[in-house]
């Protein structure tokens, strides 16, 4: 979501060899050389002997002890962070290195993207494609190479938002829920919310405070209902050839998701958005916090139907697991103003949040989507809290 950072940290230098190594190498020769010349010509010639000591004097002598190498010394650093994995047909793609003293080196080093030189540390490719990318500098006479990343350029992909409207109280509920495991299983481009509302009986624990605000605004009058970007009904057969249709197809607007969980329980999301031809008046984004994993008996009058996935499950279901329930909307809750954004430009906003301490940390995600002006989805993303998802 930002720009390929690489750290200095030294992981290798390579083997060069001294001069002095071979100088030694040079006066052995001479010296065994000149013993065999002295056995031959000793009691021949004293003036032989002579010139053959003065010229040993003059080879040992005629380089100094200091180690010169032959080769420019080179090191290896890894990568420390890559904060853009993938990016859009057109758009710039920066590099970024930074060393040990957090000094930015990148228009000081050169870039090499599948092995060819660019100029600069901008990148741009028309076409779709994966690509490997390393950087060479000189620091202090030494030549350092970073190790090599990939990263890759996208048409995006749509991912269609599936909410779903329901309650541990509701019998007739569980319907929905088989439907939804149906279609995960054919794909990963959904983003699933369910937003639930307590009944008439006990709480349940993932009850939405603003339940009744999103059932006004969406015309949700009963239950279950599920609906499909939003503002489509799914109707009551839920075929997931509805979701699929569009599930994965080409869009012009890609959404990356980053996050943190502070020891303190303060979350930060920062969610990126970029669009091809850029944004339309009354676009929104839109970011939940879901929990994952809540356990609690649900009801369901599908025990006595052989053709549901809960027959003899029993009624209600002990211990079902519940997932992907709405727990906090970091924006407000239809969605905030996304500015007019050029075409290829990033948008980013910055989030946080105190985590509540009945939350479960370990089972929580985010979805962020971007709207239209009549609340319906146009694009979305999922990801763990923790995770950097990067446009997909």
């Amino acid at each position: 979501m930002k720009s390929i950072l690489i750290n200095t940290k030294k992981i290798a230098t390579p083997y060069f060899f001294s001069t002095n190594k071979f100088f030694l190498f040079v006066i052995s020769i001479t010296f065994a050389s000149t013993i065999f010349f002295l056995k031959n010509i000793l009691m021949k010639n004293a003036y032989y002997f002579i010139l053959i000591i003065a010229f040993g004097t003059i080879v040992s002598c005629s380089r100094s002890e200091e180690n010169v190498s032959l080769y420019p010394p080179t090191e290896a650093i890894i990568v420390d962070e890559l904060v853009r994995e993938a990016s859009l047909r057109n758009q710039e793609i920066p590099f970024k290195i930074i060393n040990e003293d957090g000094d930015d080196l990148s228009l000081e080093a050169t870039f090499y993207v599948d092995g060819v030189a660019i100029n600069g540390n901008i990148f741009i490719s028309e076409t779709v494609g994966e690509f490997q990318v390393y950087g060479v500098y000189t620091d202090n006479g030494v030549i350092v190479t970073t190790n090599t990343e990939v990263f890759r350029v996208i048409v995006p992909k749509r991912k269609v938002v599936l909410e779903d409207y329901t309650g541990t109280w509701c019998g007739f509920c569980p319907i929905i829920t088989a439907a939804i495991e149906e279609v995960h299983a054919l794909t990963n481009d959904i983003a699933i919310v369910a937003i639930h509302e307590t009944g008439s009986g006990d709480l349940d624990l993932l009850n939405f405070p603003q339940v009744d605000e999103l059932r006004e605004v969406f015309g949700v009058t009963g239950y279950p209902t599920g609906k499909i970007n939003r503002t489509t009904n799914w109707l009551a057969t839920y075929n997931p050839e509805d979701v699929l249709l569009m599930a994965g197809t080409d869009t012009n607007l890609a959404i990356a998701i980053n996050s943190e969980l502070s020891d303190t329980n303060e979350l930060v999301v920062e969610v990126e958005v970029v669009y091809e031809d850029g944004s339309m008046s009354g676009d929104k984004l839109v970011v939940y916090l879901l929990e994952s994993g809540v356990i609690q008996d649900q009801v369901n009058y599908f025990n006595n139907d052989e053709t549901s996935p809960y027959y003899q499950l029993g009624n209600p279901i002990p211990n079902f697991v519940h997932n992907d329930g709405l727990r906090n909307s970091l924006t407000n809750l239809t969605g905030d103003e996304i500015s007019g954004t050029a075409a290829l430009i990033s948008s980013r906003r910055t989030f946080s949040l105190i985590v509540p301490e009945n939350y479960n940390n370990e089972n929580l995600s985010i979805v962020a989507m971007v709207v239209s002006s009549d609340n319906s989805a146009r694009n979305a993303q999922f990801a763990e809290v923790g995770e950097n998802k990067s446009y997909e």
